[in-house]
């Protein structure tokens, strides 16, 4: 007998005969495109379809990644950042040691210049006390009458003066300041040659007893007169301010002194007249 293919049969080998047609088609292909060289087609099928999937999954790993590093730098800034902000405390420090020493120097020279001026007897000394808020202006010096301090001396500093002994001990001595209001300085303008006298209000010092006639101008230099405590020439301070209305015969003038007595820390005694 014999056998008659069923339909299904007919239908594997049209699929069969399909496949090995399809598959000639495409080595032709492969076969044309790789003579001419160009991609394939199904290398043009692969690349547009994987492409930007390829590119996606590497926009992706590259964010990944640069977040990590992002993570990982952010430590480390952090790190050189407390490190520059120790580093510009330091200097900081450093340049106000550096500055605070300028300006203790700066003292010292001009001390030492008074002292050659004044001659071996003047004393030099250091500040060891003082009370900004108490009634009477007065500091407390590191010299006492064994180093040759003795009461009604005067002391200066660098810039002008500073007031005169009002006791010693043995190691210490107290100073009067002339911005104390029982202190009282003979004075006289430099520029027009004006006499008054010099006194204390707590926070500065004033000029009185200025006669009406004479002009005043705001910045005169005031210095010592001679008289039986301070000597002549020692600058006190410049006017500031004027008070022609002091009284019918009289005008007086606030000055800046020349001395900053909060901060000061070394002066320098002279001996006695």
């Amino acid at each position: 007998m014999v056998a008659i293919p069923s339909f299904w049969d007919e239908r594997k080998l049209f699929v069969f005969v399909t496949l090995i047609i399809v598959a000639a088609v495409a080595t032709l292909l492969e076969i044309d495109a790789a003579r001419s060289g160009r991609q394939s087609l199904a290398d043009e099928i692969t690349t547009s379809i994987f492409a930007p999937i390829e590119g996606a999954l590497s926009t992706a790993s590259n964010a990944i990644g640069g977040e990590f590093s992002a993570l990982a730098n952010a430590g480390k800034a952090a790190s050189e950042n407390a490190q520059l902000r120790d580093k510009v405390h330091r200097l900081s420090a450093d340049d106000d040691a550096l500055h605070a020493a300028a300006v203790e120097n700066a003292d010292l020279r001009k001390l030492l210049a008074l002292r050659g001026a004044y001659g071996a007897n003047a004393v030099a000394a250091d500040v060891v006390g003082y009370a900004p808020e108490a009634a009477r202006k007065e500091i407390t010096i590191d010299r006492g009458w064994r180093d040759g301090v003795k009461r009604d001396c005067v002391v200066v500093g660098g810039a002008g003066l500073v007031g005169h002994v009002i006791d010693a001990g043995p190691h210490e001595a107290h100073v009067l300041l002339i911005i104390d209001p029982t202190s009282s300085v003979p004075a006289y303008l430099q520029r027009s040659r004006s006499w008054g006298i010099v006194v204390g209000t707590s926070l500065h010092v004033k000029m009185k007893y200025i006669g009406q006639d004479k002009k005043i101008v705001a910045g005169d230099m005031v210095v010592t007169g001679q008289g039986q405590v301070y000597p002549g020439g020692i600058s006190i301070g410049r006017v500031r301010e004027i008070d022609r209305k002091d009284s019918a015969l009289y005008q007086s003038a606030v000055l800046d002194t020349q001395i900053d007595f909060a901060s000061l820390t070394h002066v320098l005694v002279l001996p006695l007249q």
